[in-house]
């Protein structure tokens, strides 16, 4: 059985007051080198030798050297894998959340942060498309939407109240992001401040200037969206001849100028079927990442609600994109169905191969042994309110931008207060609080339904049943 398995125990550990004080004091600076002590014992751990202060590397580092070894061998992590990923700057900023929200939360399953790692910014309801399943209902005719948006003064101090909080990630969506005028200096401006800034695309206005901006502005990935393998489909979703051809043309311009890219695709009865060709795409322009979008009838969205998969249907996608990750796809596939990361504990079963494909809350997938299949417990599956919020062009904060409710605004009060008190985000941190198929689900720890889905089919109830899982049948 896995350590991580002992998460009573676990929690009892960090609970005692000496390893609380002992967590604070990993987070204190050193006022010779300006590095925290876990950062420091982080350098120690992956060999950065120039780094070393004689102020600060001392018999803490040996401490925390020990348990990262421990939690790495009773992983079956290789310790090579772990340096790199300590050694990258963001993948620091999330440790440091972790040990922050340890602190704070103690050790909880799934695990809640003092700071989501990711925040999605819907910029603007600008946009030069009109997208039939768009959750915000954005477009270029609907001048009533853009009124109350967050002016650039207001913006900027939206980026320095998140990365005060320890925000570990932004991603810019709409909309289409790209008709704010001041775009680039927004991102700019969370680079700076130390923020992965990523930007979601219809694609259709990323030239080769425009995609050298993002290059000078430091944005690090491009979601850009591909809703068919042929112009036919795509067009007829976004409601605009030619979009097709011009998100390819932006599709290739980012993979030119070496621009961490990805397909993006929301998923229904339409366009199913050319989901394989649409990876088979991926695949040809060298795109690093395909992330399937489950569909929720929100926004216009609401409209479409017979293109939804039947429980069926998604669980043949998910066993597909699955299989399509076992067999070699040279583009790494992400979901943003939380079933995916139980789908893939069924089908390792106990007679696996020992290796298992782990969804990390809907932003990598990475195949791990057998022996780290219970973090996918604490990674949780959903992770509105936990790990991931979004904010409104009008400085809303929401679950998910699929969640239209809001639960503060930061016109008026702090990110840091909501993220704590939002009596919604804490009703989704308790799992117990599920009611439906999916509180009385096996897997409500590693999985917990779409919340975004359960107040679409549920009159607005966010703690029922996923209605498009297999197993609320079975339940």
């Amino acid at each position: 059985m896995s350590v991580l398995s002992y998460d009573s125990f676990w929690n009892a550990i960090v609970s005692v007051p000496v390893t609380k004080k002992m967590l604070q004091l990993s987070l204190r600076k050193c006022s010779v080198c300006g590095r925290s002590v876990l950062e420091a014992a982080l350098d120690d751990y992956c060999g950065k030798v120039g780094c070393r202060c004689g102020k600060c590397s001392s018999l803490y580092s040996r401490i925390i050297a020990f348990w990262i070894e421990f939690l790495r061998r009773a992983l079956g992590f290789k310790r090579v894998k772990v340096e790199q990923l300590l050694t990258d700057k963001y993948a620091r900023n999330a440790v440091l959340n972790l040990v922050e929200s340890f602190e704070h939360f103690g050790v909880r399953k799934p695990m809640v942060l003092s700071a989501p790692f990711l925040v999605v910014w819907d910029f603007t309801h600008r946009c030069n498309l009109r997208c039939k399943h768009c959750y915000s209902n954005s477009g270029s005719g609907e001048e009533e939407g853009f009124e109350g948006e967050l002016n650039t003064e207001q913006a900027l101090a939206v980026v320095d109240q998140l990365a005060d909080a320890h925000v570990t990630a932004l991603a810019f969506s709409g909309g289409e992001p790209l008709m704010r005028r001041d775009f680039f200096q927004i991102a700019s401006h969370a680079a700076d401040r130390g923020l992965y800034v990523s930007l979601a695309s219809n694609g259709t206005l990323l030239t080769k200037e425009n995609v050298q901006k993002l290059k000078d502005a430091r944005v690090n990935y491009v979601d850009i969206s591909i809703d068919g393998a042929t112009a036919k489909t795509h067009d007829e979703f976004r409601g605009v001849e030619g979009a097709f051809e011009k998100a390819v043309v932006g599709l290739r311009n980012c993979v030119d100028a070496d621009i961490c890219t990805c397909i993006a695709t929301t998923v229904g009865k339409n366009n199913v079927a050319e989901l394989p060709g649409i990876i088979d795409l991926a695949e040809q322009f060298k795109v690093e990442r395909f992330t399937y979008f489950n569909f929720i009838p929100s926004g216009r969205g609401k409209n479409y609600a017979d293109q939804d998969l039947s429980p069926k249907e998604r669980e043949d996608v998910m066993r597909y994109l699955l299989n399509r990750m076992s067999f070699g796809c040279k583009t790494t596939i992400l979901a943003t169905a939380p079933q995916l990361a139980r789908v893939a504990a069924q089908c390792q079963g106990s007679l696996g191969t020992g290796e298992v494909t782990l969804a990390l809350a809907h932003m990598q997938t990475v195949k791990v042994t057998k022996k780290a299949v219970p973090l996918g417990e604490f990674i949780g599956g959903c992770g509105a309110g936990r790990l991931y919020c979004s904010i409104s062009p009008q400085g809303d904060i929401r679950p998910c931008v699929f969640l239209p409710i809001n639960v503060g605004n930061l016109k008026s009060q702090s990110f840091k207060d909501i993220w704590f008190n939002a009596a919604l985000f804490n009703a989704f941190r308790n799992r117990s609080n599920l009611k439906g198929s999916c509180g009385k689900c096996d897997y409500k720890f590693i999985c917990g339904g779409c919340r975004a889905r359960s107040a679409a089919y549920h009159n607005g109830d966010t703690l029922n049943g996923d209605p498009g899982c297999i197993m609320g049948a079975k339940n």
